[in-house]
């Protein structure tokens, strides 16, 4: 004799092995269901106790009778999300086949990042892992092919500058190598934020606790908007920044770069910081940061614009 603990969490029997191959035929008991021997206090799977295995696979089940546990259903595993995995991809292959490593290979590199952290922590909810790792990989070639054409077209761009000399002195030109320069500090400074919100559940610094590394505690948002304590954030994301240089728009005359993070003071960053409970990934449209001197916006998905100016 047996008992049987049913799928609504209820005990049935004792009931002789006559019932229980009635209910196996029925599929109300498998071979994972929980059964106690007479005499007996240990609960087993029905497909470990040997006089029960030969039970499994009988079709052609009689009229349901009374008292009988609930049919068991099947569990039909969830489909993993890896869309964001599979955007990363594409992107990275768009950065290295159409050489848009400035409007692909970063979003691919952060897509990436994020879909493999997201499969790292929720495997259960999220896969694609080798699509992203591919996005990544495809977004750094192309960034680095980038660098090697640049490398490569210097010296072309130097001979020019030495031959040019009053061309390069035209303001128009000045203006666009400073505004590139001011695009490029502000698309790295984003990217750094993506990087430390990576291993901090997709958070920025200022929405993470000083108790777990952020610094929540030290935002001081002025009535303009703008984080009055900007070099306590900057300082915190110092590893994924690299260089002080970043902070310091080059038209920028009265701010010098810092010699180091340590040596951060408000002097040393031309860039307002907004922070904020919706500053995050999950409102790529919300402005991250602004150039006061060139009126550039970086947002939250790592785009930079130009601010669009105000109608008269």
């Amino acid at each position: 004799m047996y008992k049987i603990l049913g799928a609504d969490g209820k005990e049935y029997g004792p009931v002789s092995t006559d019932q229980l191959r009635d209910w196996v035929a029925q599929g109300r008991v498998n071979a994972q269901t929980q059964v106690q021997e007479s005499g007996r206090t240990e609960w087993k799977p029905a497909g470990q106790v040997p006089e029960l295995g030969a039970l499994f696979g009988i079709s052609a089940p009689p009229p349901l009778p009374s008292g009988a546990p609930p049919l068991m259903k099947p569990q039909r595993p969830a489909a993993k999300q890896q869309g964001l995995a599979i955007l990363s991809f594409v992107l990275g292959i768009c950065s290295f086949v159409l050489c848009l490593s400035a409007l692909s290979g970063i979003p691919a590199i952060i897509c990436g990042h994020i879909s493999r952290s997201r499969a790292k922590r929720l495997p259960q909810q999220y896969g694609g892992a080798g699509f992203a790792m591919a996005g990544i990989v495809l977004g750094y070639v192309s960034i680095l092919f980038s660098f090697v054409v640049l490398a490569l077209l210097l010296p072309a761009l130097a001979k020019m500058k030495q031959n040019a000399p009053q061309f390069q002195n035209q303001p128009q030109w000045r203006g666009e190598v400073h505004r590139l320069s001011c695009e490029n500090n502000l698309r790295q400074i984003g990217l750094a934020f993506k990087v430390w919100a990576l291993d901090h559940n997709d958070r920025y610094p200022f929405n993470v606790s000083t108790n777990e590394g952020g610094t929540l505690e030290l935002c001081k948002v002025g009535p303009d908007g703008f984080d009055e304590n900007a070099v306590a954030h900057f300082r915190i994301i110092s590893n994924e920044l690299g260089v002080t240089s970043l902070m310091v728009c080059t038209k920028d005359q009265t701010k010098r770069a810092a010699a180091n993070f340590a040596s951060l003071r408000p002097d040393n960053i031309t860039y307002r910081l907004r922070t904020g409970t919706n500053i995050n990934s999950d409102n790529p449209h919300e402005v991250l940061a602004v150039c006061p001197i060139d009126g550039n916006q970086l947002f939250c998905d790592g785009n930079v614009r130009k601010a669009p100016r105000p109608k008269p």
